[in-house]
């Protein structure tokens, strides 16, 4: 993905895609996995937070449902190697 300061874009082929938040979506928290399986090619995966506010049992409220094709999930898994692999570079570094 780049990101000029007027319009981020992702490279998709030839072309580049603009990113757009007309609804300006709000960044949600989990603790939880509720839902993790693969159904005809795409990851199904549902996410839940801690949730205790006093009126009543503890609960593990969804807050995001996913539906991710594999190849995108592919791509999250490298993002995702590269930035655990430089939390650990930099704990080892400070150690």
């Amino acid at each position: 993905m780049t990101d000029s300061a007027s319009e981020p874009t992702i490279r998709v082929g030839e072309i580049d895609v603009r990113v757009t938040d007309p609804n300006s979506v709000i960044p949600v928290s989990c603790e939880f996995i509720t839902d993790l399986r693969v159904i005809d090619g795409v990851l199904f995966l549902s996410l839940a937070s801690h949730v205790v506010d006093g009126n009543g049992p503890p609960e593990a409220r969804v807050v995001a449902r996913l539906r991710i094709p594999l190849a995108t999930l592919s791509g999250i898994q490298n993002g995702v190697t590269n930035v655990l692999a430089e939390i650990e570079k930099s704990r080892k570094a400070a150690n």
